[in-house]
């Protein structure tokens, strides 16, 4: 019987355990989330409005999935340092410059670009601050 009761009491501790550490990464996500809404209004949303449609022929949307997805490594350094570069964005062209946003922290950086990969029909998860610092140590040119 005393048994069978450590071993209930020892599965119990474990299962709240994988619940707790569940939830502390949701928990991580939302904040991020949350956070990142206040810092695109502050920082994004003039350019790439509300609804992140941007300005079409002028200033790009942040709907475009793929190339959210595929240029992952590189919108840490895009957010930093700007963009100069021509780009297409649903098969149209934007030249105009993106200013940087260098007096932003790793940390804020991150939680932009949490809100805008999982917002505008995008649903990418949470982007790190690790994964930021991670490229903008690596992939900045």
């Amino acid at each position: 019987m005393r048994k069978h009761l450590l071993w209930t009491l020892f599965a119990g501790v474990a299962i709240l355990s994988i619940i707790s550490s569940c939830s502390e990464e949701e928990i991580k996500y939302k904040r991020y989330y949350s956070d990142g809404l206040t810092l695109y209004k502050d920082h994004c949303q003039s350019c790439h409005m509300q609804d992140g449609t941007g300005l079409r022929g002028i200033i790009p949307p942040l709907t475009d999935t793929t190339f959210l997805s595929k240029n992952r490594d590189k919108l840490a350094c895009i957010v930093k340092y700007g963009l100069s570069d021509t780009i297409v964005i649903h098969g149209e062209t934007y030249q105009t410059p993106m200013p940087a946003e260098s007096h932003l922290a790793a940390i804020d950086i991150a939680k932009i670009l949490t809100y805008v990969t999982n917002t505008f029909g995008n649903s990418q998860g949470i982007y790190d601050v690790t994964e930021v610092e991670a490229a903008l140590n690596k992939n900045c040119e």
